[in-house]
């Protein structure tokens, strides 16, 4: 076989199923790269759901590396990971972290989705910045691919020919079965109901103010139990963002969609009679009551 001494870069024609986190990251990287991007969003906008993210410092490095502007994103840096008491509240083991950045060459963001989104949605689109920006066509739902021919066709009807294809599209990704990969996907053992509690209010009611911790802070999840709160502050603090997870014989949400109807704060409560009151609190004034659906694939 002979060689060729010659550069063999070009530029590609890339599309990108999927308009979330993950398919703006990458329309970021293959921007940067140098080639040009389409995106196609089924849905009739390109959003995220309201709940938080963490980044870590191998994510935060991209980040930089990009040229994203993180400020927009509005995140929380975090500080320190907290294990609390079940029923007191009390901390039972506390993590600095304050030496993170020293140590990984990056800090650990804490973002709200719909910031890091639109961040990243920003950064791919605007005309500032290495690269040309990429397009967006939403109403888009990838129907089929032609594997040959770089052919995508769309439940409306148009196609479009790419050279290079990228399956952004999430857990019940379409992409992943035109390749013929279909995972087994089943419920998890626990479920998830999500909730957002703004600190303005919780100060206001005298509750405790978990946004100075700068930190990842949960109750339980110990001895075998489902049964778990994790706290995530997003926003510069100004939002806290509550996981809320129990065994899904006390409420099944795999039928449910992240887009339906908030569910009743009574619901929300029902699995934690003998949680810590302050964070019970926080839970009774939760907003945006919502099943986080869970998944074993």
């Amino acid at each position: 076989m002979g060689s060729n001494d010659e550069a063999s870069w070009r530029r590609l024609s890339v599309g990108i199923v999927g308009g979330g986190i993950g398919g703006m990251a990458a329309a970021i990287s293959l921007r940067r790269a140098g080639h040009d991007v389409t995106i196609y969003e089924r849905h009739d906008f390109a959003g995220e759901v309201g709940a938080s993210i963490s980044c870590a410092a191998n994510g935060t490095r991209w980040l930089h590396e990009w040229g994203v502007d993180v400020a927009k994103g509005d995140p929380v840096i975090l500080r320190k990971l907290i294990n609390r008491d079940w029923k007191t509240g009390e901390p039972v083991s506390v993590y600095d972290l304050g030496d993170y950045e020293k140590r990984w060459g990056y800090v650990y963001n804490m973002f709200h989705r719909q910031y890091m989104h639109a961040m990243l949605k920003d950064c791919a689109m605007q005309e500032e910045g290495q690269g040309t920006p990429a397009k967006l066509k939403v109403n888009f739902q990838c129907k089929d691919i032609d594997l040959n021919s770089g052919v995508i066709t769309f439940a409306n009807g148009e196609t479009a020919q790419h050279d290079l294809i990228v399956g952004a599209d999430g857990i019940g990704s379409v992409v992943r079965g035109i390749i013929g990969i279909h995972p087994e996907r089943k419920p998890a053992a626990s479920s998830c109901l999500h909730t957002n509690v703004t600190t303005e209010e919780a100060v206001r009611l005298g509750l405790v103010d978990y946004s100075k911790n700068s930190a990842l802070e949960y109750w339980g999840g110990q001895e075998g139990k489902w049964d778990k709160i994790v706290l995530s502050p997003c926003n510069g603090g100004r939002l806290l963002s509550y996981y809320c997870f129990f065994p899904r014989e006390m409420g099944d949400y795999a039928s449910q969609t992240w887009g339906g109807e908030d569910r009743p704060v009574e619901e929300l409560l029902a699995p934690y009679p003998h949680l810590d009151r302050q964070v019970f609190s926080h839970l009774k004034i939760g907003k945006e009551i919502r099943p986080w659906r869970l998944w074993v694939q």
